[in-house]
């Protein structure tokens, strides 16, 4: 797969170009968190509360061959609640057009890039994001090629295929240094179908890191399925990580209004007792309920989510785009 997606960037980066236009957007949102501090059942002394603040600007840079292939590129500034100064992110750059384009840097691979597992997240920050099925207890849901908004989390190559509601991903990732460290880079392949207010998707990717044990990578098994029945929203993922567990989210969503209300249930299943990290002490069953509100511009979010620790968050605040 390495071969195919390194001929095709040579292939591409032929192509004779024009100018580009360079746009800003971004994001921010402020408001307050609540942990309760427990790990486990155990409690700490650290102050239960805290002001959540953070702005994204985005740079985002496009244009367009005399052959008819669109470019571009994006860097992300980030800037969170107690940072003495912003971040900067790598950068990603791309090519391609409707049906076919090719994405190298820091951006999301192909599973992150087709699967839903976003769906169902609740409040203002997202909380323990328990949501995600690739979030299987202390393995991080960032265990698979993902973008970074403060960093670079691995020069990745991704190509994406869409024709009609269909569409293919495949990934592989690399590094500056060559990967001097020696481990196996990240391939993934992911599929998707849209059909209506309905989407389906299925992935799987090898070498993926286990974050529970370091010098160990497996390989990572995701289906998603989401749609909308008039008001109502309702979706399920499943994912299975090699030598860890597996893990299935079901969540739901209704709209009335200006207002959303969304909840989740997830459940882990560890392949061995302690091998996601949950063991005995833990709690297989996460789950969480928030809702978005509609200001006109901006949106009122809060929400509340218990994870596999047994650590209660909430949060409430503003969040908006411009």
């Amino acid at each position: 797969m390495k071969k195919v997606l390194f001929a095709t960037t040579a292939l591409i980066a032929t192509a004779g170009m024009a100018a580009a236009d360079v746009n800003v957007s971004g994001s921010g949102r402020f408001g307050i968190v609540y942990n309760n501090q427990s790990n486990f059942g155990v409690k700490n002394t650290n102050a239960k509360t805290k002001i959540e603040k953070r702005m994204s600007i985005n740079l985002d840079g496009s244009g367009s061959t005399d052959g008819g292939l669109d470019f571009g590129g994006r860097i992300r500034l980030r800037s969170d609640e107690g940072d003495a100064a912003g971040a900067t992110s790598s950068a990603n750059i791309w090519m391609g057009n409707d049906m076919f384009r090719i994405t190298v840097g820091n951006t999301d691979g192909a599973m992150i890039n087709r699967i839903g597992y976003f769906q169902g997240s609740v409040g203002l920050t997202g909380l323990h994001w328990a949501n995600l099925s690739s979030n299987i207890g202390s393995v991080a849901r960032f265990a698979i090629n993902t973008f970074s908004s403060r960093a670079n989390a691995g020069d990745v190559v991704r190509l994406d295929f869409n024709v009609g509601g269909f569409g293919v991903s495949l990934s592989t990732d690399t590094t500056g240094a060559f990967n001097a460290a020696g481990t196996g880079s990240e391939d993934a392949i992911a599929v998707s179908y849209n059909f209506g207010d309905w989407n389906v998707a299925a992935g799987y990717a090898t070498n993926v890191l286990n974050v529970n044990s370091p010098a160990v990578e497996v390989d990572m098994f995701s289906i998603s399925a989401a749609g909308n029945i008039g008001d109502f929203g309702v979706g399920i993922q499943f994912s299975d990580l090699e030598l860890v567990g597996n893990k299935v989210t079901l969540n739901g969503s209704y709209n009335f209004g200006e207002t959303t209300v969304t909840a989740f249930v997830a459940k882990t299943s560890e392949d061995t007792v302690g091998s996601a990290g949950i063991g005995a002490a833990g709690s297989e069953s996460e789950y969480g309920i928030g809702f978005t509100h509609s200001l006109g511009g901006a949106t009122l979010a809060g929400g509340i989510s218990r994870n596999y620790a047994e650590n209660t968050m909430a949060d409430l605040g503003v969040r908006f785009n411009f």
